[in-house]
């Protein structure tokens, strides 16, 4: 043991500070900058982040974002037929059933005797669900812009090229989200939650 004295041996000499040591990369980013980054897990953590900040969005108009995908189909297909629009978004007839019977309660679609199929009914969509629709797309273009902050025209574009390839890559429909029509984790587009009722 050394005295208060110059000679007294100091145990962190040589050493780098814990501190130091634990401190996170100047980036923020808990991965050092050497380990390879991989596409898919980059994908992975911005697609969970985005339908995060997507799905509370679409709550501030009392909307699922599976509902506010149908509306689109329906507003940009107005007066085709529910099995047509379901067919296209690969939706379960009995799921299809529920989530009209919820938007039409609602009054933001209704269905209607389609014109030369008896058995069938078309859709369309609302006053009401015209400005909901608005609002929501309103939202939707927000988040869009956030996400590309930033980007000039020509980077959004070839971003949206890239993306598209990786896309096909996978086997992927385009402008279709799988979610969308296997329905997880959303109890109005499950098998269960339709009714045999309705069906058009």
């Amino acid at each position: 043991m050394g005295s208060d004295g110059g000679g007294r041996h100091d145990s962190s000499e040589g050493h780098e500070p814990a501190a130091s040591r634990d401190a996170a990369p100047a980036s923020g980013s808990p991965i050092p900058a050497h380990v390879p980054r991989a596409v898919g897990f980059l994908l992975s953590q911005l697609g969970f982040e985005t339908a995060r900040r997507f799905g509370s969005l679409m709550a501030g108009v009392e909307l699922e974002p599976r509902q506010f995908a149908l509306m689109r189909a329906i507003d940009a297909y107005q007066g085709q037929s529910q099995n047509a629009i379901g067919g296209w978004l690969r939706i379960p007839p009995s799921s299809m059933v529920a989530v009209i019977d919820h938007l039409e309660t609602r009054g933001l679609v209704e269905r209607r005797p389609h014109p030369s199929d008896r058995r069938s009914r078309t859709l369309h969509i609302t006053d009401d669900g015209r400005q909901v629709l608005a609002r929501a797309t309103e939202l939707a273009m927000g988040l869009e812009g956030a996400i590309c902050q930033g980007f000039t025209g020509d980077e959004r574009q070839h971003l949206l090229d890239m993306l598209a390839r990786v896309a096909d890559n996978l086997g992927l429909v385009q402008g279709l989200h799988p979610d969308t029509s296997t329905g997880h984790g959303t109890p109005h587009w499950t098998e269960e939650a339709g009714s045999a009722s309705n069906a058009g």
